[in-house]
């Protein structure tokens, strides 16, 4: 067999089935995605037409115990970027071009679980995907994780994740795919994009239950180890915010009972002391170092409120910043 030809023959019918990939990726992003990419999509586009979104004096950003956890419709001027599995990197990507387009708020309140500092979760699969994190971004990310060559919670060959994502990798989207059998999502993550707009931001969190005794991801921990790289990026988020005078608010998004009394007391005691050295160099800020727990009926899963925690942890917000 001339292998040559063969090649050939093979690149021919492959090719035209690449480019109606391509294009399906590219054009039909609403009747594939599922409700976490569906997210993530709807904030980079809507950082990209930054003019159109409503006017915030105060942004809150988080994982999604913020976004599920506070009712942003109750406090005033308000608007949230809160996602799931969001880290630092992410959130501070989401200030820079917030800040590029739009006035800057009065206020940040942010909140990020303990385990969002110590890892990522969706990073390629969503913020890499959906276009939050571009080429420029991602090279000022390796950038600063080389200044820690230990820090591996991007992965090993992060570049070529990358450019496999950018260039639709199926992996990337199969799961999705299926999910919505090829077109069937666009009425669902167009009602969602609806829903996210009349909600100041916030995405719903469905399947939350009446109480939880489950226990959350952090009991697993022996001890609170930040990874090098989500704490430059945390301390660049506080550096932003010091240069362009918007007051910080760090707050901890409170546990069930029952994970809170099943954590190691070294992970306690690792992150309170973790987060009042921030408070100790930002004495400017209100940075909380606290850990503390919800009874387990507020809870709609291991990690989440309900809503009756969302009406009682806005209520304490709003009373302890007059917001």
């Amino acid at each position: 067999m001339d292998f040559k030809k063969f090649s050939i023959k093979v690149s021919i019918i492959i090719f035209p089935i690449y480019l109606i990939w391509i294009i399906y990726i590219e054009t039909f992003p609403l009747y594939y995605n599922t409700s976490n990419n569906t997210r993530t999509y709807f904030i980079s586009n809507s950082l990209k037409n930054a003019k159109d979104l409503p006017k915030a004096k105060i942004l809150f950003f988080g994982d999604s115990r913020v976004n599920a956890g506070i009712d942003f419709l109750k406090i005033k001027n308000s608007y949230s970027f809160a996602t799931g599995g969001a880290t630092t990197i992410e959130m501070y990507y989401i200030l820079k071009k917030y800040l590029q387009n739009k006035k800057k708020p009065e206020t940040l309140f942010i909140s990020i679980s303990p385990r969002f500092l110590t890892e990522t979760y969706g990073f390629y699969q969503n913020s890499v995907r959906n276009n939050l994190i571009n080429y420029t971004d991602f090279s000022e990310i390796i950038s600063n994780r080389k200044k820690n060559k230990t820090d591996t919670i991007l992965g090993e060959f992060p570049y070529l994740k990358f450019f496999l994502c950018k260039a639709r990798y199926i992996e990337f989207y199969q799961k999705d795919i299926l999910i919505n059998n090829v077109f069937g999502g666009y009425k669902k993550n167009s009602e969602l994009i609806s829903i996210m707009k009349k909600m100041a931001g916030a995405c719903p969190h469905p399947g939350l239950k009446d109480s939880c005794s489950e226990l959350n991801f952090e009991t697993g921990y022996k001890k609170f180890e930040p990874s090098p790289l989500l704490d430059l990026y945390l301390n660049k988020i506080f550096e932003t915010c010091k240069e362009k005078n918007i007051h910080l608010i760090f707050e901890f998004m409170p546990v069930n009972k029952s994970s809170f009394y099943k954590f190691n007391p070294k992970f306690i005691t690792d992150y309170k002391k973790y987060m009042f050295s921030y408070k100790q160099k930002y004495p400017e800020f209100g940075i909380s170092d606290s850990v503390y727990w919800f009874d387990n009926k507020y809870f709609g899963d291991k990690s989440h409120l309900n809503e009756k925690g969302k009406e009682k942890i806005t209520a304490y917000f709003k009373n302890k910043f007059k917001i």
